[in-house]
């Protein structure tokens, strides 16, 4: 079995827990029909803005039409703030157990399906080296697909089974784990123990197994 290089993580809800429900409440205040916006709470898909293909100001407005809010372009700085109000709390396990593979030799990566607006985060790029930040908006790809796994394995030149990859989805991990990738689904109060099971020779764990 090659070396494990690197440990590639998502960051909502594993790095740090995140919600949208402070842009939720934003919306809520400034609807003008309470039905439309009970009616499609949660649903929009921010799929296109995650792929780079929506600047954020049309963001904001495809976001007012689908609530119901009436959009003025002076409720982008308020929708930007709402985003960055929905990062709740950094995770000290996951900051352990990055710091416990760093002393290992391993890089620490993310790689996010991430909204943009939340891409230039100060914590996270404390944490990580700028050419280990992988997002979706620049590859213009989001996971669970499996060009999103090898377009980063070949920017980090490495092989698959050189990798961990930590994700609170399953259908990420599965999708991972196919490919060779050690995967970890991950849960807070156990992901030092996980990251340290594989890095054991002793592990009976199969390469590419989904934890």
């Amino acid at each position: 079995m090659n070396k494990i290089k690197y440990c590639i993580w998502d960051v909502g809800n594993v790095i740090y827990q995140y919600s949208l429900e402070p842009l939720h409440q934003w919306c809520k205040t400034h609807t003008q029909d309470q039905t439309l916006f009970e009616a499609n709470k949660g649903k929009f898909n921010y799929n296109d803005y995650m792929k780079g293909l929506v600047p954020f100001e049309q963001l904001c407005q495809q976001l007012c039409d689908f609530y119901g809010v009436l959009y003025d372009k002076k409720y982008c700085p308020e929708i930007n703030k709402a985003f960055h109000q929905g990062i709740i709390e950094y995770f000290s396990e996951t900051r352990k157990a990055q710091n416990f593979l760093s002393a290992q030799g391993i890089e620490n990566c993310i790689l996010s399906n991430a909204l943009p607006v939340l891409g230039e985060d100060e914590k996270i790029n404390q944490i990580i080296k700028p050419q280990h930040r992988f997002c979706s908006f620049e590859l213009g790809l989001l996971k669970p697909d499996p060009k999103i796994y090898q377009t980063v394995k070949d920017k980090l030149d490495c092989e698959f089974n050189e990798l961990i990859f930590v994700d609170d989805k399953a259908q990420n991990t599965s999708a991972a784990a196919m490919l060779g990738i050690h995967t970890i689904t991950y849960k807070k109060k156990s992901i030092l123990k996980d990251i340290k099971n594989i890095l054991s020779p002793s592990s009976p764990h199969a390469l590419g197994k989904s934890r």
